[in-house]
């Protein structure tokens, strides 16, 4: 396991601190962690976009010149961390999650299933 994998699997740290690139959010979500992002640039908008509207992260405001500071930091961590809402973010992640694993359960075990069926229709052939 990561060093990103291991202090998400810590059940004391309550968030991530992410740019929002494609593997961080991925591993935010089998974590079950909410994400704070700080989105730069390529895919990281419109990945924290989907983190949005799963209603699982907080964007940390920009200034006026379009610049990251340390209120806007202060602000997205306390909106995640302490304030009431910060637990729903939690939440719903664990459920997007825990949804997650079951659906993929589930397609690991259709894949799983097809090689025993090809077998058992080439042993009913045989005989």
């Amino acid at each position: 396991m990561g060093t990103t994998a291991v202090i998400l699997a810590n059940p004391s740290v309550g968030g991530f601190m992410s740019h929002c690139g494609w593997s961080s959010v991925t591993k935010s979500i089998c974590f079950g962690m909410p994400v704070v992002s700080l989105p730069l640039k390529r895919d990281q908008p419109v990945n924290y976009r989907l983190v949005e509207e799963a209603g699982v992260g907080v964007e940390v405001k920009r200034d006026e010149n379009g610049w990251f500071n340390g209120e806007g930091v202060a602000e997205a961590v306390n909106k995640m961390i302490l304030e009431e809402s910060g637990e729903g973010f939690r939440f719903k992640f664990r459920e997007l999650s825990e949804k997650i694993k079951m659906e993929e359960e589930e397609a690991i075990f259709e894949v799983a299933k097809e090689p025993s069926s090809v077998c058992m229709k080439r042993n009913v052939e045989q005989l």
